[in-house]
């Protein structure tokens, strides 16, 4: 039943280049929906902020934002997965296919959940209410960071990449993960 309606040709064009037409669609959608003046992120947001600051200009824009990381990221693996086809002209290429899409995943995710401390922190310094102090960079990165070390094992274990570079970024993770670690532990003994 699968070949029914679709010559081979359409198969290979689908199999070839789905994930690129997945990515520029949900970019689509996001960058729409900020056109549109209705971030789509704004109705989850909703389901964890009170209605009364639905209203605030701040809200919004935080919603803007964190609806741009989404498109941005979009916009990352849609490219990637377009270079890895059109320009490698390999479709299973680990780097275009799998290691930067999830990496540009990872930082909107990550965004996500550390850019509404970041704005709820500054509102509230703002009116010079209490509160917690903003949450430190690291916080965003440490995530990112640790991505390296997974992706320095896949390089070893595929052959991706030279051994020296599957290495490198597993101990550059692990530094990383651990530098920021230490940042984010000292973060709130200096802001106070």
């Amino acid at each position: 039943m699968e070949g029914s309606f679709a010559s081979p040709g359409t198969h290979r064009w689908l199999e070839n280049y789905s994930g690129e037409v997945a990515s520029i669609a949900l970019m689509t959608i996001a960058l729409g929906s900020m056109a549109c003046r209705v971030p789509f992120t704004l109705q989850y947001a909703r389901e964890q902020v009170p209605r009364e600051f639905w209203g605030e200009p701040r809200f919004l824009r935080t919603n803007y934002y964190i609806t741009g990381s989404w498109a941005a990221a979009f916009a990352v693996a849609a490219i990637a997965g377009a270079y890895g086809d059109l320009v490698l002209h390999n479709s299973h290429n680990p780097w275009t296919g799998w290691i930067i899409p999830i990496a540009a995943i990872i930082a909107a995710l990550q965004f996500t959940q550390w850019y509404p401390d970041v704005a709820r922190a500054r509102s509230l310094r703002e009116r010079n209410l209490p509160g917690p102090p903003e949450p430190p960079l690291s916080s965003l990165l440490i995530p990112l960071a640790g991505y390296l070390t997974p992706v320095g094992i896949v390089l070893l274990v595929s052959g991706a990449g030279p051994g020296w570079l599957g290495v490198a970024l597993i101990v550059l993770g692990i530094v990383l993960v651990k530098s920021l670690s230490r940042d984010k532990e000292a973060e709130p003994e200096v802001s106070r």
